[in-house]
């Protein structure tokens, strides 16, 4: 069947895109929720090596528990069931949670609704017993002044770092970044339990925004920056050495909702509550594309590294060329609370060439933009069926003056808005996350219902 139906609702269980066609694998069906949307389920990978846990797993919350499932077992009963709320009346549910592979096997960060955030071992947990089991809980920490009334909103680790540097953040607009390292007794190798007088439960550092709330973080490749999705519609991007924001710009209007770091660090993708998806340049520090596509919020974005293509190569290689020479397309996916999967490849500017950024904006600037109809190639050759008082009208200077290196909202005349190259309902509920892997696409939505996505296979056949 093309189709899952309850009721009046109908979601796709397959969808197509120039790679092939992607077909429905598993779904899990089995101990949902009610839609909650202060309970989004998230979805984590983790990948252990050696032991009798090694292998890929998937961590993921739903309700007051995190679950633990196989790779490749989503759809079945979790491994491990690890309940942190076992009353009605606390908010110490689960928000959000982060992996890092860790020599010491500390690799878990574990987010509530209280404001605690929890470090944790996954290996420790799927070792052991009981179903739901209670977590093992290394370390507990709650900063001062959060209350059970300030939720921990995202937790994230900072690679590249040899002290095992995270960071949590707040609905109260703060951001602390704590050291691993710190958290350990002298030279002991044990963790210090909550309530310590020991300063090193304190963070190392404090990054106070004055955006109304945190809803969603973001950590470059290289440890260096970090990026926040604001409940007063801007992306912030900070210097995690420093705690200065260094960047940034502001949505159409609403609160942004989420945000992801592409994987050569080059560009921030937003969604949020104007229901667009938008491509932050950090380099030209201003969004460089806008794409409409949804009908709602956006839940979710995710880059997919493994659908993008270099200059010259790939399956959209010849689109690439046609568009402009030496460039680069990025695959991503976004999530909406409109029950869509969209994706979207963006068109990276060449390096060093006079058909870059520069060049596509001047373009811009005389065509007035390219509409949710437009053509890119049209944009590029020339071509195009903007207005003619279009050609009087400067992109840039619609820019304004930076607050604090936060670019202003543009009109949306002056925005250069793509179309997804594939937009379809996939869930029967509002979406809250998506994964890509090399074979896979997760999806997953608010109730926890999860629809794992066979990719095309490389000859066009499907498993």
């Amino acid at each position: 069947m093309n189709y899952t139906a309850s009721g009046d609702r109908i979601a796709r269980n397959r969808f197509k895109t120039a790679e092939g066609r992607f077909h429905l694998h598993t779904e899990r069906t089995t101990g949902l929720q009610p839609f909650n949307y202060q309970r989004s389920t998230r979805l984590t990978l983790a990948n252990l090596q050696g032991g009798q846990e090694e292998g890929q797993w998937i961590v993921f919350n739903v309700g007051d528990c995190i679950n633990i499932c196989s790779y490749d077992e989503t759809n079945k009963e979790p491994f491990r069931a690890l309940l942190f709320n076992n009353s009605t009346v606390r908010t110490g549910y689960p928000t959000c949670h982060a992996f890092m592979a860790a020599k010491d096997n500390v690799d878990l960060l574990v987010g509530l609704g209280d404001g605690q955030v929890m470090l944790m071992s996954l290996r420790a947990q799927l070792q052991a017993t009981g179903y739901p089991s209670k977590p093992i809980v290394l370390s507990t920490l709650q900063p001062e002044g959060v209350s059970e009334t300030i939720r921990c909103t995202a937790v994230a680790w900072v690679p590249r770092t040899d002290n095992g540097l995270f960071v949590a953040a707040y609905s109260s607009g703060n951001i602390y970044v704590y050291k691993k390292s710190h958290l350990t007794g002298e030279g002991s190798g044990k963790f210090l339990s909550l309530g310590s007088s020991s300063k090193s439960q304190s963070p190392s550092s404090t990054i106070a925004i004055s955006g109304g709330g945190i809803n969603d973080v973001a950590v470059s490749p290289d440890g260096r920056q970090l990026a926040a999705a604001c409940r007063d519609g801007a992306l912030r991007v900070i210097d995690v050495s420093t705690g200065t924001v260094v960047g940034g710009f502001c949505s159409y209007y609403g609160a942004l909702l989420c945000c992801a770091f592409s994987p050569d660090g080059k560009y921030v993708a937003t969604g949020g509550e104007d229901d667009l998806v938008a491509v932050y340049g950090l380099q030209e520090r201003y969004p460089v594309v806008n794409g409409e596509g949804h009908r709602s919020w956006v839940s979710r974005v995710v880059w997919d590294p493994w659908a993008g293509s270099e200059p010259g190569t790939g399956s959209r290689a010849v689109l690439s060329e046609q568009l402009a020479p030496a460039t680069r397309i990025y695959r991503l996916g976004s999530a909406g609370q409109d029950c869509q999967l969209c994706l979207w490849d963006v068109q990276a500017p060449g390096e060093g060439d006079l058909n870059s950024s520069a060049a596509m904006l001047a373009q811009m600037s005389m065509l007035g933009g390219i509409k949710r109809n437009g053509s890119m190639a049209n944009l590029v050759s020339g071509r195009g069926d903007g207005p003619p008082s279009a050609a009087l009208h400067d992109r840039k200077a619609s820019l304004g003056k930076s607050s604090g290196g936060i670019c202003p909202s543009l009109p949306r005349m002056d925005m250069y808005i793509i179309q997804p190259i594939m937009e379809h309902k996939i869930h029967l509920e509002p979406m809250s996350d998506l994964l890509f892997t090399e074979e896979v696409v997760f999806t997953v939505d608010h109730t926890g219902s999860i629809r794992t996505w066979l990719r095309p296979q490389a000859d066009g056949s499907m498993e």
